[in-house]
């Protein structure tokens, strides 16, 4: 009888070790099958959406060599729809770049009102400030150009601000020319603060055309394309530089496909007819709240009566600073992330 005891005891030891093994093996089985699987099914099956978002969302990020390097530009542009004959992605907007100034008409241009709402729908979380005196809106570029960006909330203290918004896009090159990523160390396009241009320093080329976010000095905001000797003729105070499609033009809806660069977390700025500007930041990159596409911060942008929007860079950037913090929560690493350029409220 003990010998069996002890027999039968062995074995109810073994098959407690033999049952995490065979539990960790089938985990391991699932996770291989899904990684070699899920691409498979998205890439080759009937899912033509669900494709062209998760395309569109990886091109926005800064990993977008993910799909370049294991595919040709014709079979992502197969996926996102554009034209065989087209040489490169079209923006997907109506192309109106000419700013009506005569449709906005300042309302108020003393005090520093500012109102918050906040946004919550099952893909993201967003946050708006409408700020009442466009008069007040700034540009802020970071004080280690060709070195290193500075976080939006840092930029905004130095310039004692009440409220601020990650810029336009940057360059990260040092100083000696050399790229690296994540740092901000350079505004892309060219920057104007105060009616002054401020970057580049030298050799600058004012018939250059870049898609611009801009105030003039009534306090109108300009979005789409111009060059430094256009702006000024304008009499633009501040202004900016970033990727199109622009979101809204004298009314007019930019944007049409409603996967527009996929989705992902979005920094924009718009203008109602009365001159209230209008910050937005949406969260994103998170299992149960991926973000927004360029369509849906049309679609809030209209909503809050803005006549025009322009989009600012998303992602990692996206951060929304008020009343001495940030409110919302950046997507990078390691929290807020150090940009070039800002738009703040003084």
């Amino acid at each position: 009888m003990d010998t069996q005891s002890n027999h039968q005891e062995k074995e109810k030891i073994k098959n407690k070790k033999f049952k995490p093994l065979v539990f960790f093996l089938g985990i391991v089985y699932i996770i291989v099958f899904l990684c070699i699987s899920t691409p498979l099914v998205l890439f080759f099956g009937p899912y033509e959406n669900t494709r062209k978002v998760f395309v569109s969302t990886l091109l926005g990020t800064r990993h977008a060599y993910l799909l370049t390097d294991f595919m040709s530009q014709e079979e992502i542009n197969k996926i996102l729809g554009v034209n065989k004959n087209t040489e490169e992605l079209k923006d997907d907007s109506t192309q109106n770049t000419e700013t009506d100034l005569n449709k906005v008409k300042v309302k108020y241009t003393s005090g520093n009102e500012i109102t918050r709402y906040d946004i919550h729908t099952d893909r993201y979380n967003g946050y708006i400030l409408e700020i009442k005196n466009p008069l007040g809106v700034k540009v802020a570029m970071t004080k280690y150009l060709g070195k290193m960006g500075q976080k939006t909330s840092e930029m905004a203290e130095e310039n004692n601000a009440i409220a601020a918004i990650n810029g336009g896009s940057f360059v990260d090159k040092s100083s000696d020319g050399t790229l690296y990523a994540g740092t901000g160390a350079e505004p892309g396009g060219f920057v104007i603060s105060g009616g002054k241009v401020v970057y580049p320093k030298n050799n600058v080329n004012r018939n250059n055309v870049e898609n611009v976010i801009a105030f003039t000095k009534g306090g109108q905001l300009i979005v789409g394309d111009h060059t430094l000797n256009e702006l000024q003729k304008l009499g633009v105070q501040e202004a900016m530089c970033f990727r199109r499609p622009n979101i809204i033009i004298n009314g007019r809806p930019q944007v049409k496909d409603k996967t527009s660069d996929g989705l992902n977390p979005r920094t924009a700025v718009g203008q109602k007819e009365d001159g209230t500007v209008i910050f937005l930041v949406i969260d994103g990159r998170k299992i149960t709240a991926p973000g927004a596409s360029l369509y849906d911060v049309q679609e809030i942008m209209l909503d809050r009566g803005a006549i025009n929007a322009g989009a600012l860079d998303g992602g990692y950037s996206s951060t929304m600073y008020y009343k001495g913090e940030v409110i919302n929560s950046p997507n990078a690493w390691d929290g807020e992330r150090s940009v070039a350029t800002a738009f703040y409220v003084e």
